[in-house]
C-alpha cells in the first residue's frame, strides 16, 4: 500500500497547485452517471455474492457467528471499496483478535475504508436497517445494531459487543454516535467502552482521514461530497459519489491499549484523545457539522 504520510503531502502540494475550476461546481456528465450506475449495480450483485459464499457462517448461531462472519465482512467491505473508487493509505500495526477499534467517524465510506483492512464486525446505529442495500447486509453480516434511544436495547447491544469481543471478533464502533465534517470530534459515547471492560479485550484507535476526490484535495468545499453529514438522502449521495473515480483515504492506527481496564469513562476519554492525536487535531477539537444532533457522554451506546 502507498504511504499515508507521503501521499498527504502530495494531496497538499495538489492543492497549493490547482487553480481551474473544480468539476463539482458543474452538472454531473453522463460518463458520471453511467459509472455510478455500473458501480453500483456490481456492488449490489456482489455484495449478495458474498453472503452467499458466507452462508455457512451466516447460520452459524451466536455468539461463534460474530467470529465466523467477520472475513466475509471484510471481503465485502474490498468489494465495496473497489467499487466507489475508494483507495486505501494506512500506517500502524493492525489490531489483535477479539480487539474493539473505536474510530472518527465521517459517513458509510469509513465502513468500506477501515473494513476493508482485515476481519471484522461492525457497530452500527439501530435506525441503518432501513438504510437502501446497506441496512439489510449490514443485518445479514452479524452487524451488532445499539439503539441509543432505548436504555434497555442499549444494554443489550453493549452486551452483544461483549460477547463478540469474547470469542475472538474484532469489533470496529463510531463511538461519536453520528458523522462530522472531520474538523473534530464528537464527545465519545462510553456505552460500547463498557463492552471491552468487561471483556478485558484491546481498545484500539484509529484515524480517518479523506485526502482528495479525483485527484482534487478535500478541504471546506468539498468534504461533503466524500462524508455524509449534510442531511442529504442517502442514495443521491451515493450515487454522485459513485461517478467518481476515486476516493483517496488515509487511515492511521494507533497502538493496542490491553486490559484489564479501570473503568469505560476513562476508557473512552482515551481512546477520544488518542484518535485526535492521529488525526492531528487539537485536544478538544469539535465539529463544525455533524449529521444529526447527538446526546450528552455518558449515555449507553
Amino acid at each position: 500500500m502507498r504511504n499515508f504520510s507521503a501521499g498527504w503531502a502530495c494531496g497538499a502540494a495538489q492543492a497549493a497547485k490547482r487553480t481551474r475550476p473544480l468539476w463539482y461546481n458543474l452538472r454531473v456528465s453522463l460518463t458520471r452517471y453511467v459509472r455510478a450506475l455500473l458501480r453500483l449495480q456490481t456492488f449490489a450483485v456482489g455484495s449478495w455474492l458474498v453472503v452467499a459464499s458466507g452462508l455457512h457462517a451466516v447460520l452459524t448461531p451466536f455468539p461463534w457467528r460474530w467470529r465466523k462472519t467477520a472475513p466475509y465482512i471484510a471481503r465485502w467491505a474490498r468489494l465495496g471499496a473497489r467499487c466507489l473508487g475508494v483507495q486505501v493509505s494506512w500506517e500502524g500495526s493492525l489490531p489483535p483478535a477479539g480487539s474493539l477499534v473505536v474510530a472518527n467517524h465521517q459517513g458509510y465510506v469509513d465502513i468500506v475504508s477501515l473494513g476493508s483492512l482485515f476481519p471484522c464486525i461492525f457497530v452500527a446505529r439501530h435506525d441503518m436497517r432501513r438504510w437502501p442495500l446497506f441496512g439489510q447486509l449490514a443485518a445479514s453480516g452479524a452487524t451488532i445494531f445499539l439503539n441509543r434511544e432505548n436504555k434497555r436495547a442499549g444494554v443489550r447491544g453493549v452486551g452483544q459487543v461483549r460477547e463478540a469481543l469474547k470469542v475472538g471478533a474484532t469489533v470496529i464502533a463510531f463511538p461519536e454516535g453520528t458523522s462530522t465534517d472531520g474538523t473534530g470530534l464528537l464527545p465519545f459515547r462510553t456505552g460500547v467502552f463498557q463492552a471491552a471492560v468487561d471483556a478485558n479485550a484491546p481498545v484500539v484507535p484509529a484515524g480517518i482521514t479523506y485526502l482528495s476526490l479525483d485527484g482534487i484535495p478535500l478541504n471546506e468545499e468539498n468534504r461533503h461530497l466524500v462524508g455524509w453529514f449534510m442531511g442529504e438522502s442517502f442514495i443521491p449521495h451515493l450515487a454522485r459519489l459513485g461517478g467518481c473515480r476515486r476516493v483517496s483515504v488515509g487511515i492511521r492506527v494507533g497502538e493496542a491499549r490491553f486490559g484489564p481496564h479501570p473503568d469505560r469513562r476513562e476508557l473512552a476519554a482515551w481512546a477520544e484523545a488518542e484518535v485526535g492525536r492521529l488525526l492531528g487535531l487539537a485536544p478538544g477539537a469539535r465539529p463544525r457539522r455533524t449529521g444529526r444532533d447527538f446526546a450528552p457522554v455518558g449515555r449507553v451506546g
